[in-house]
């Protein structure tokens, strides 16, 4: 019966309808207010809903929530409410026009500004700020959150299973045109409003200063506006936590540029300076990055403030810091000093560390790299490598030697980088100074260079290959003494085969140090190679390597050949304590050649067989040969110099 009488009063042309519903809704209980309060929505007449919103306050927070969902019905009545010339109506109107966030009524507050009612202006400067808050804070967060709706990577554009998806697009354009009849009711009513209300509309007007394109920021550049002489007034001061964009926007104003750096050096609030470190994408604009040189270069933040102000924060925070001092203008020595700070700080979180990384390859490519530097240590394997990269781009003094420090100890990857930068110059660096350095010191160079260039061997055994003579048997002889022969083994194999007989000989030598040395190879140059010089050394070389295998070819070798082979073959047939070598010896001594006499008193020397000394002294005195006889007498004296230092043992 009573929703037959409700269907009835809805469908009534009669204002007396919209009466009886509203004293249902006074006296009724709750369960009939809310079938009431459904009949007036349905009828969306302005008296209706004007007596909604007297009665508004009265309702459970239950029936006020229905009203807030329906809020778009009650715009025509929230205007004549807000006009009306009952007091507690317009009270009622304006504060429901604030809660329910009307920014398109805004002008409805802007026309209660200058009521002759103390109560009225009031309630319309509260709600005014209040929809100032609310439309910089919304923004601010469908900003944050809300930048892709619908973004797979963004959970909280991804309706739960059951709800209906939000089009936070739609959303935001439906904000930014309630933001447009704020600021524009805002900057309207500083203009014109002389009373003592100011001071809460010029807090209004800062907090919509938000953005570059603002209304109330347009107030600056707006000739003889009511409020620009309130707001210039108000930048020049330190400004509260809320308004740090109006404060960072403001500044980039010719007539406020020479305040900042006063004001900003004077900036000791935590939450102050808190949200001015979290606006720092502000600081890409170019007009206020000038104004940040006449910040003193960045004095103001001194050693003390940092460090008091780092221990407070976490690693993120602390990165965020590094992007302020990043574009403060700062010189890039103390910006080292202070990112060096930031970094031991967010010595825990390697994407912190990473993030000052970043901050300082955007400098220029000559600024300071003492902080990068510092970097080439850290634990995290992938900022050492790109620290070593932007070494590498940017090339300082004594990069090269900064490089192959690190080399020591650092990962296989951070090496191969290195390796391909700095590779050619070191081994190039080596190469040169190989001759002008003692045997010692070029040993200990040798083996740092293999160190930290995995690549060393490599283009050693391509200069083994390939080039000058002198240049190859110098890598010869660095191969010798950096004992790599095992390590090239078989470009030094190849070379017994090349043309020129000095590289086949010194190639013999070397792969007579291997132990895994092919006793064939050896065999077949005591054999067959043309070069004598060959021939001694394979012989030299099977020397250290006694068997029964050898003793003919050796033999053969003591009676025919070359000097040196057979004083070779001689050696190595006494060591192998083959029968007596005293007959092939002093056939060498009295040979009619005189290198062979000569080879064979080296022979004796080296073997100590002073059974045939008598025949030395016979060749010292009688030899025709003046270089045969000097040798003799050289070993006569050798062998005295032994003897008295024998007797002085003794």
């Amino acid at each position: 019966m009573h929703e037959q009488l409700v269907d009835a009063l809805v469908l009534s042309p009669n204002d007396a309808a919209d009466d009886l519903l509203l004293e249902g809704l006074r006296l009724g209980n709750e369960v009939e207010q809310a079938l009431v309060l459904e009949a007036l929505l349905n009828r969306k007449s302005v008296r209706g809903l004007s007596g909604v919103i007297r009665v508004f306050d009265q309702l459970s927070a239950k029936l006020q929530g229905h009203v807030l969902t329906h809020i778009k019905v009650f715009y025509h009545a929230l205007r004549e409410s807000g006009r009306s010339p009952e007091h507690d109506l317009r009270l009622a109107a304006m504060k429901l026009i604030a809660l329910s966030r009307q920014g398109k009524l805004a002008y409805v507050l802007s026309e209660n500004l200058h009521d002759s009612q103390e109560s009225l202006s009031h309630a319309a400067v509260e709600a005014m700020v209040a929809l100032a808050r609310w439309v910089s804070t919304s923004t601010h967060k469908l900003q944050k959150e809300y930048q892709s709706p619908g973004d797979a990577e963004n959970p909280a554009a991804i309706p739960a299973e059951g709800e209906t998806p939000f089009d936070f697009a739609a959303l935001y354009q439906e904000l930014m045109e309630q933001r447009g009849e704020i600021e524009s009711a805002v900057a309207r009513a500083l203009d014109v409003h002389r009373g003592k209300h100011a001071p809460e509309l010029l807090r209004a007007a800062l907090l919509l200063c938000d953005w570059p394109n603002s209304k109330t920021l347009a107030i600056l550049h707006t000739t003889k506006h009511g409020g620009q002489s309130g707001m210039v007034r108000r930048l020049q001061q330190t400004p509260a936590s809320e308004h740090v964009e109006a404060f960072l926007l403001g500044a980039s104003h010719a007539n406020l540029r020479h305040h900042f750096g006063g004001v900003f050096s004077h900036i000791n609030e935590g939450p102050v300076l808190d949200a001015i470190l979290r606006k720092t994408h502000w600081l890409k604009d170019h007009q206020l990055s000038l104004c940040m040189h006449q910040v003193t270069r960045g004095v103001w933040w001194q050693e003390g403030d940092l460090q008091h102000d780092i221990e407070r924060r976490d690693a993120d925070q602390s990165a965020a810091i590094g992007e302020w001092i990043g574009a403060s203008g700062t010189h890039d020595v103390m910006q080292d000093e202070r990112l060096t700070r930031l970094a031991e700080h967010s010595r825990n979180s390697p994407g912190a560390r990473l993030r000052l990384l970043r901050i300082a390859m955007r400098r220029k490519k000559n600024s300071s790299v003492l902080f990068i530097k510092s970097l080439l240590n850290d634990p995290d394997e992938r900022i050492v490598r790109m620290a070593a990269r932007e070494i590498i781009r940017r090339r300082p003094v004594d990069y090269d030697n900064m490089l192959l420090q690190l080399m020591t100890n650092a990962p296989e990857t951070v090496r191969r980088v290195i390796s391909r930068s700095i590779g050619q110059a070191g081994f190039e660096h080596f190469w040169t100074r190989f001759d002008r350095l003692d045997r010692p010191t070029r040993k200990q160079a040798g083996r740092a260079m293999l160190k930290i260039l995995p690549d060393a061997i490599g283009r050693l055994a391509r200069r083994l290959a390939t080039g000058p003579l002198e240049q190859r048997l110098k890598a010869m002889q660095i191969t010798q003494e950096l004992s790599l022969v095992e390590a090239l083994a078989d470009s030094l194999t190849a070379l017994t085969a090349d043309p020129n007989a000095k590289l086949r000989s010194k190639a013999v030598s070397l792969l007579g140090d291997l132990p895994s040395a092919s006793v064939d190879l050896l065999m077949e140059k005591v054999l067959s190679d043309t070069d004598s010089r060959v021939r001694a050394n394979a012989i030299e070389v099977l020397e250290a390597r006694p068997a029964a295998q050898f003793i003919p070819t050796l033999a053969k070798r003591a009676k025919l050949g070359h000097n040196r082979e057979r004083a070779n073959a001689i050696k190595a047939l006494h060591r192998m304590r083959v029968g007596n070598i005293g007959p092939q010896l002093l056939l060498m001594l009295r040979d009619d050649r005189a290198e062979h006499r000569i080879s064979a008193m080296w022979a004796l020397k080296q073997m100590g067989w002073w059974k045939l000394l008598q025949e030395v002294g016979k060749i010292a005195k009688e030899d025709k040969n003046l270089r045969v006889r000097r040798y003799a007498v050289g070993v006569l004296k050798g062998v005295a110099e032994l003897m008295q230092i024998e007797k002085g043992v003794i």
